[in-house]
């Protein structure tokens, strides 16, 4: 055709539209091609932009594509299809999700013509458009669905091998069909690795409330990256480009918690991690895992310490203070609490306390009632040197004078006569000396007490005891002497329901110059009420077992001893207090709203936990003595739990609830790195440290050992926990859906057992056909490479084919001259 006669088809309106009802005519280069398979995907529906059908024949097409017709090879047509997928897009995502959308963006096409349409303003206006199809969220892993379907643009996107770096808060570019040439990377705005501000927006989304929430949604199908691994690819990333870090973007860093610790329960900040921790303050300070000592220069920048000193547990404790308020600490946050204050006790008993002029006013410790008084799971010790009072300092207890004491003779068949006879023995204070001295190494009140003043005491309280019949008191809180009595219902024992005020068994005033004894109920023995009195006389502030020696004949009061063994082993009493104490019991109602579920939550050694054995139970308190967490794939997980003191029993992880940390709701400001005032920690160290630190050295922690994996769930027993969970939150599933359910789930075990096997049959038909393949090498002739050995050469025994024995005189391998040659065969 005549080339004017094409340039004037060019500029002329001749040709109609699809479009039926449109009258107006258009230029061929104001349509698009119909016969482009790109086009016609991406603008269905847009009848406007193709020619009508008289104009679809062979031959109009050819006149027409040289008439200007426009196709996909055009890279302002390419800009015009991208922003029609990202329109599309767009009002797909209003109506539903992307996971129906049709992929119309064929990146294929683009790149298949990119050297061709390659150009800065083409890179830089596609960039921008948000037509490449991408993933929010994890990526896609061996097969499973990701993150949710997003369409974005390259300005704005990752690509896969980056996503451990930002994957909460950039899309993730899944497919590889949908990657430019490297080369392109620069003016289309893909950054590999991302921008350092898209990293730091990731770390501050994931590590929100300590990362719990990241934490116990985290993947966990084979193959799929572990947070450590992940944590690992961070820190690399940070130290490449560490130099160029501002000191600004340096302390938002260390706001940040990203570094996985306690068993990856959670997520810290570089302040909370030690390189050297003896106890286990989890979920507070950690030992750094041994993975991350690769990164020592960087971590230490963030604000890792050394060691754990009094400074860093005053400053700690303060910071805690400032970011839980008064809010009620779960069984995890006081258990390290109160370690941390036995730290500073250890550090400071014998140290001068004037280097610690506001450490008193200062100081922050547990306290239920918002007063400073002592705590049955605080030590001796511990109080003085925080200057915490005694209860018996803040109140005291004295007779309501309201009623009129009723002096008595005998309570029952015991005469008050015969019990200060008793107390003036020397047999029974010889006895008492000796219950005394083998309780004292575990109750410091009574330690250096002599026998001349047990003497004493005992003397002035058989002067000063009475019987009577009934006792009032009441309690005046110092220094207002305010009433706080308050008859407790719980404590009311039957015979006293008639009365409103307090009521007790006995009575000793601050001066030890009064001592009341009133008449119990016939199933109290008086004799236990006499030996609290004694007890307390003598300093102990729990009751000394020494009833028996009060009724006993005179002068076998050292034979009751020795016969009933009235001594107590330190260790046995101490495992019952502290925190060994809640193991096995209910919840505290405090605690309750605490409690939270994550069924594929792993869990640290030492952490105190809720567990039920069946649906509908109370929750009772126990401790995982490991770490543990779920293989790969798992949809449940069985492991053993401390249920009661010395008591191991397997739980399903949906019996077993974890308690919400109060301490990581809020950033946890950096705490000074002083070592002026560090100190070697001399408690005993935790039978059950975190195993990030001072535990077992792993070769690699990268790899989930078998002591980290515990026992999988039969398809019946994950049947039952849905159902349990379901009905908790008021859904119920038929039996036809549980059985559907239990079917579907066994014959996945049964796909991954026949996968199993397939795999180890396909190694060994892969061993076998190299161990084949070297058995026929070693028939090969090496000289010539291509024919079978079928001679050896006499006298060195070495073998060649037949065609290139026949051609030498010497041995090609040892040079010995070849005296003859013999046929050998292959059997």
């Amino acid at each position: 055709m005549d080339s004017s006669v094409i340039e004037a088809l060019k500029e002329a309106k001749f040709v109609r539209n699809a479009d039926e009802f449109c009258t107006y005519l258009s230029k061929p280069k104001d349509l698009y091609d119909p016969g482009d398979a790109l086009l016609t995907s991406v603008f269905s529906g847009e009848r406007k932009k193709f020619p009508g059908e008289r104009f679809t024949t062979d031959g109009w097409l050819h006149i027409l594509r040289k008439a200007g017709l426009r196709t996909a090879t055009e890279s302002d047509v390419i800009l015009e299809c991208a922003k029609r997928v990202e329109f599309l897009g767009t009002e797909c995502m209003k109506s539903r999700d992307l996971d129906d959308f049709e992929d119309l963006s064929n990146t294929q096409t683009i790149f298949s013509n990119f050297a061709v349409l390659y150009g800065n303003n083409f890179c830089d206006l596609l960039g921008k458009i948000k037509c490449i199809p991408a993933e929010f969220g994890f990526p896609n892993v061996v097969g499973k669905k990701g993150g949710k379907r997003v369409l974005t643009s390259y300005n704005e996107a990752i690509l896969l091998k980056d996503w451990p770096l930002a994957w909460s808060y950039v899309p993730i570019i899944s497919r590889q069909s949908a990657v430019p040439p490297e080369y392109s990377w620069g003016s289309l705005q893909l950054r590999s690795p991302p921008a350092f501000p898209a990293v730091l927006k990731h770390l501050q989304i994931i590590g929100r409330n300590g990362g719990e929430d990241t934490l116990a949604h985290w993947p966990t199908a084979s193959g799929m990256m572990t947070i450590d691994e992940a944590s690992c690819e961070v820190l690399k990333y940070l130290d490449k480009i560490w130099n160029s870090l501002s000191s600004s973007d340096i302390m938002e860093l260390q706001r940040v918690p990203f570094i996985p610790a306690a068993n990856g329960t959670r997520l810290v900040t570089a302040n909370l991690l030690f390189a050297r921790l003896t106890i286990n303050l989890s979920p507070f300070a950690f030992e750094l895992p041994t993975l991350y000592l690769p990164f020592l220069k960087i971590l230490k920048d963030l604000g890792l310490q050394d060691i754990f000193s009094i400074a860093s547990a005053r400053d700690l404790l303060l910071n805690l203070q400032r970011t839980c308020g008064y809010q009620r600490l779960n069984p995890n946050e006081l258990r390290a609490v109160l370690e941390i204050l036995y730290f500073i006790c250890d550090g400071t008993i014998g140290e001068d306390m004037s280097n610690w002029p506001n450490w008193t006013s200062e100081a922050i410790v547990p306290d239920d009632s918002c007063r400073l008084i002592y705590s049955p799971r605080s030590s001796r010790e511990l109080c003085i040197v925080l200057g915490i009072k005694k209860l018996s300092d803040v109140v005291i207890e004295e007779l309501d004078h309201q009623g009129h004491l009723q002096t008595l003779d005998y309570i029952g068949l015991v005469p008050l006569v015969a019990i200060r006879e008793k107390l003036l023995s020397k047999s029974l204070q010889g006895a008492v000396w000796t219950v005394v001295n083998s309780m004292s190494s575990y109750i410091p009140a009574i330690k250096n007490l002599s026998l001349g003043t047990i003497q004493n005491l005992l003397e002035a309280v058989a002067e000063k005891l009475q019987f009577v019949k009934c006792l009032h008191t009441r309690f005046l809180l110092l220094p207002k002497s305010v009433d706080i009595t308050q008859a407790a219902k719980d404590s009311i024992i039957p015979e006293w329901v008639d009365g409103s005020m307090h009521r007790t068994l006995y009575f000793i005033n601050r001066s030890n110059t009064s001592i009341l004894v009133a008449e119990p109920p016939p199933y109290i023995s008086v004799f236990d009420v006499i030996a609290i009195v004694v007890s307390l006389v003598l300093g102990s502030p729990t009751p000394l077992p020494i009833g028996s020696l009060f009724v006993c004949p005179g002068g076998s009061e050292t034979a009751i001893v020795d016969i009933l063994k009235l001594c107590s082993d330190k260790q046995e009493m101490e495992a019952t207090s502290g925190s060994n104490g809640l193991i096995g019991k209910e919840l505290l109602p405090q605690d309750v709203h605490q409690v939270q579920f994550h069924p594929l939550r792993p869990f640290y050694a030492g952490e105190i936990v809720a567990w039920r054995s069946q649906n509908g139970e109370k929750l009772k308190y126990g401790r995982v003595p490991d770490d543990v967490r779920p293989s790969a794939g798992q949809a449940l997980y069985r492991f053993k739990v401390e249920t009661s003191t010395g008591v191991m029993q397997p739980l399903l992880s949906s019996h077993v609830f974890s308690f919400r940390s109060i301490a990581m709701g809020s950033e946890t400001s950096p705490m000074p790195m002083d070592d002026s005032h560090t100190v070697v920690h001399n408690r005993t160290p935790v039978e059950m440290p975190e195993t990030s630190g001072s535990g077992k050295a792993r070769s690699s922690q990268l790899q989930a050992g078998k002591e980290l994996q515990y026992g999988r769930v039969s398809a019946g027993e994950l049947v039952q926990a849905v159902q349990e969970m379901l009905s908790a939150a008021g859904i119920y599933m038929d039996v036809e859906k549980q059985s559907l359910l239990q079917k579907t789930l066994m014959l996945q075990e049964q796909l991954k057992e026949s996968q199993t096997s397939l795999l180890l049959e396909q190694e060994k038909a892969d061993v076998a056909a190299k161990e084949a393949d070297t058995a026929k090498a070693a028939w090969l002739c090496r000289v010539c490479l291509t024919a079978e050995v079928d001679i050896t050469i006499v006298p060195c025994g070495h073998v060649l084919c037949r065609r290139c024995s026949s051609a030498v005189s010497r041995c090609p391998f040892c040079r010995l001259q070849v005296s003859k040659t013999m046929r050998i065969f292959r059997p």
